[in-house]
């Protein structure tokens, strides 16, 4: 191997775990393994209810895996709501019962573990950034204009 592929290599690497350090990586890689697992009774159950028709119960269950492949993907590209992520990970998770037998129960305790991995997650390296941002200098009717600071209701009555 060269030099300028050996530190084109070593750069790759760094980007990597720079990348890996501001991300529950292993929660969500964990979710998204769980969901495969929850796809997996839902699809076959499926293609023999669509001939005889009547169950949702295969429908549901697809429903709950997608679910919880999404939740997973979002964990990954939105550090900043793992928290919230991480709730949403352990509803679908149980929910999975009702129609993928949790995955053959393997899908439901790896998505289970995952979940919990990013509601205990904590990074410094993210910054919390909510929806909204209630300060001024973020309005985007302001126009480069100097504005006092509002509140919440101040904001309301000016966009009434």
């Amino acid at each position: 191997m060269t030099n300028a592929n050996y530190e084109f290599m070593n750069d790759r690497r760094q980007q990597f775990e720079e990348w890996r350090q501001r991300r529950p990586v292993l929660g969500g890689t964990l979710l998204i393994l769980g969901s495969v697992f929850m796809f997996y009774v839902p699809i076959f159950i499926a293609k023999d209810t669509i001939f005889i028709g009547g169950s949702t119960v295969a429908y549901i269950g697809l429903v709950n895996a997608s679910f919880v492949f999404l939740i997973g993907v979002f964990a990954l590209t939105k550090p900043e709501y793992s928290r919230m992520l991480g709730y949403a990970g352990v509803v679908f998770s149980f929910t999975s019962l009702m129609g993928a037998l949790g995955g053959l129960f393997i899908g439901m305790i790896l998505a289970l573990i995952g979940s919990n991995l990013c509601l205990a997650w904590e990074s410094e390296l993210v910054e919390e950034s909510g929806p909204f941002s209630w300060s001024a200098s973020s309005d985007p009717d302001s126009n480069g204009e100097e504005s006092e600071e509002m509140s919440v209701s101040g904001l309301v009555n000016k966009w009434r």
